[in-house]
């Protein structure tokens, strides 16, 4: 038994459920649990010299809860299905676009540096949530770890960036801001949506989890078509 992987273990979920209760309290978009546990736990792992495989050992588990939280999502949209039939061409147009653009530009911007297969697969399948990520980049041969990580960041970057455009050109639509956290930031964007009014946060999870579906569905078509068209 490797003490060090335990305490990761007991850390990781205590962390957790204090971050929980802090960024309740305050609701402070940089206080979210996302944003400091892992900061602070990567922090930690720099000072003791504890190494990712020691972290993964007895945290794996964790991460392969994303498969029953992922088959989770069927409940919203059973719970609005109303809402899906009244905004549905807004939410397909949406989602299709978002899907094309994120796909062709990481397309474009990986070209321009010249990144190798692996790590340009898994930018293409990082403008989704988590669960569905994780599954899109076992289909493309994309690397989970790095998945996760460029997940992350996206929605972090998407939350704040998104808020500050909305807000400079004042738009109103509780639909069209929902749908824009949903589609551009994932599970940060629906934290951010919920809190700035309760039906942008229903239209971004709804956005959130029907973009996941799509791409996971749809995005390795896409994607293994846009690299089928580089080698033309």
């Amino acid at each position: 038994m490797n003490v060090w992987s335990i305490l990761c273990l007991i850390w990781t979920l205590a962390a957790y459920y204090m971050a929980k209760v802090i960024y309740v309290r305050y609701r402070k978009s940089w206080l979210n649990p996302a944003i400091t546990v892992p900061v602070i736990t990567l922090s930690l792992m720099i000072i003791f010299n504890i190494s990712y495989d020691t972290y993964w050992k007895d945290t794996a588990w964790i991460v392969q809860l994303l498969a029953p939280a992922t088959v989770a999502f069927a409940i919203p949209i059973y719970e609005y299905r109303r809402l899906i039939r009244q905004h549905a061409l807004a939410l397909t147009a949406s989602i299709t676009v978002g899907m094309v653009v994120g796909v062709l530009s990481i397309y474009l911007f990986t070209g321009l540096f010249h990144f190798d297969k692996t790590l340009t697969y898994s930018l293409m399948a990082r403008s989704i949530s988590t669960p569905f990520a994780l599954d899109l980049s076992e289909k493309i041969h994309g690397s989970s770890s790095l998945v996760s990580l460029f997940t992350l960041i996206t929605g972090m970057v998407g939350m704040i960036l998104g808020d500050m455009i909305l807000t400079f050109f004042r738009i109103r639509s509780h639909l069209a801001n929902g749908i824009a956290f949903g589609n551009a930031s994932h599970g940060f964007g629906t934290a951010r949506a919920s809190q700035r009014n309760e039906d942008e946060g229903v239209i971004a999870s709804l956005t959130m989890i029907l973009a996941g579906l799509f791409m996971v569905f749809l995005g390795p078509s896409l994607i293994h078509g846009v690299m089928l068209f580089e080698q033309v």
